[in-house]
């Protein structure tokens, strides 16, 4: 009996574990579903970025000389520099000395505010000299164009070339006929010595010596006269060929024109070089060009002050400079503004977008992630807010407010296809939606669905101990048991309804 007893026992508590256990395993196979109420609010699409605080731009100065550099990018705090310069040769090459410095490392200054003075004394000689150089180069500008004006005289006054062919043939022809005279004396002459030699009786001797010099001398006039015709002809060829002439004066004048450049180039250079010293000599101050605080100062009472970087300063004006992902460059505008949270500090500041990049940063090539550099104005010097400092980001694009809103991932399918599951009574229904701006985390919905219904934004499969949440992209199958949601939301992009 008792064993009986104790078979039935045994056969209840059996049966008892599995009821228990087989209730529990098909409580346990049922599919959760994640819900959300559709409400509403306001969807806002931004662009995360971290970057650090810069200034706007910052000043190197001299005596008569201002660098400024402005900040553009996260890799290049002074990636792109204007100068602007009264003086670019400053004081570099006097023996002026500094005479004050009020400035201070770290010492906020006001726009013209006096930083630092030097004395004239050496930049005085060098104006005194400078000037000595232009009167001298002037005076070089007189004597060259003297010197171009005798030559184009000189040449004005040659005779032409067409009255030199006439002199030259009237020459020739005083000569030919000189020649037929001296030839007839000649003729005469050796006839009267002929004469004389035959007379009968005999003519005395001293007659005959006589007529033979004369023959002598009418022989040596004829031969002069000949050699006068010979000089006469090539001078009448010499002076038809002008061009000698011609290369000769063109080589004078293009010799003095060349001077007189020259000289008036002297003048100019020595002029420019006046205009220098001149004006640092009226440079014997510098002054703060702008609101800022002074970087570094490299001057000393009584010395020679450098050239260049006597001062540095930054202005007051604080930027962010970040680099953003390419895919974000096309949502930006000028104008959108910005949360920036500076990390040392934990404060929040509104910055603003002033420019556009216009190239990507050349340090992304080849690296597989093209970013663009990014600038935003603090629009001033927060307190506290120092360049150097880290800060995050977080740009808005996009924003409607007051809407109908739902988590991304109930929002299945492609636009203009959208749907959502909503929650009625434990049943799901698949409902069209016609959506508006999208993030990754909220959605607008346009129409489709009321303020208030319950939408499906995932599930949760005990069995298989996961959870899925979906996003647009549409549900996956699942041969006939629950579906899963499938698929993530991407960035802050409005649909067309």
């Amino acid at each position: 009996m008792k064993r009986a007893v104790v078979v039935v026992i045994v056969l209840c508590l059996a049966l008892g574990g599995y009821w228990f256990f087989g209730r529990s395993s098909s409580s346990a196979s049922t599919t959760q579903y994640l819900t959300t109420p559709v409400r509403l609010g306001d969807v806002t699409a931004t662009i995360a970025a971290t970057g650090t605080v810069a200034a706007a731009s910052t000043y190197s100065l001299a005596f008569g000389q201002t660098l400024v550099s402005t900040s553009t990018s996260s890799s290049s705090q002074n990636s792109s520099s204007n100068a602007s310069s009264s003086n670019a040769n400053s004081s570099s090459g006097t023996s002026n000395t500094v005479t004050s410095v009020s400035a201070v490392v770290g010492q906020h200054v006001t726009a013209g505010q006096t930083l630092a003075t030097e004395d004239t004394a050496g930049s005085d000689a060098a104006v005194v000299a400078a000037r000595s150089s232009v009167t001298s180069a002037q005076a070089q500008v007189a004597m060259a164009s003297s010197q171009l004006t005798s030559a184009q005289q000189k040449i004005a006054a040659q005779v032409s070339t067409s009255a030199q062919v006439a002199s030259a043939r009237a020459q020739l022809a005083v000569d030919q006929a000189q020649l037929t005279i001296d030839q007839a004396r000649l003729t005469t002459a050796t006839a009267a010595l002929a004469a004389d030699k035959s007379a009968v009786p005999a003519v005395a001797t001293h007659v005959i010596d006589a007529d033979t010099l004369s023959v002598a001398q009418a022989q040596q006039q004829v031969t002069r006269t000949e050699n006068a015709i010979t000089a006469d002809t090539a001078a009448v060829v010499a002076a038809a060929d002008s061009a000698p002439t011609k290369a000769a004066n063109a080589a004078a004048l293009a010799q003095a024109n060349a001077s007189v450049v020259q000289a008036r180039n002297s003048v100019t250079t020595a002029q420019a070089n006046l205009s220098a010293a001149v004006t640092a000599a009226a440079a014997t101050t510098i002054t703060a060009p702008v609101d800022g605080v002074i970087t570094s100062v490299n001057l000393t009472i009584g010395q020679t002050p450098p050239s260049a970087a006597a001062i540095a300063m930054r202005a007051d004006e604080l930027t962010v400079v970040a680099n953003i992902a390419e895919q974000d460059e096309p949502n930006l505008a000028v104008g959108m503004t910005a949360q920036v949270t500076i990390t040392a500090l934990n404060k929040t500041l509104t910055a603003r977008l002033l420019d556009l990049p216009t190239n990507a940063n050349s340090s992304s090539a080849g690296s597989g992630a093209v970013t663009f550099p990014l600038s935003l104005s603090l629009g001033g010097s927060p307190a506290g807010v120092l360049p150097g400092m880290s800060a995050t980001i977080s740009i808005t694009t996009a924003a409607v407010k007051n809407v109908l809103e739902v988590p991304t991932s109930a929002i299945q399918g492609t636009s203009p296809n959208n749907t959502v599951q909503v929650m009625t009574n434990g049943t799901l229904v698949s409902t069209p939606v016609n959506v508006g701006l999208s993030t990754s985390s909220l959605t607008e919905v346009i129409s489709g669905v009321t303020e208030g219904q319950v939408v499906v934004t995932g599930v949760v499969n005990p069995t298989a101990a996961t959870t899925t949440t979906g996003g647009v992209g549409g549900l996956t199958g699942g041969g006939g048991g629950p579906r899963n949601f499938g698929g993530g939301a991407g960035g802050g992009s409005r649909n067309g309804g």
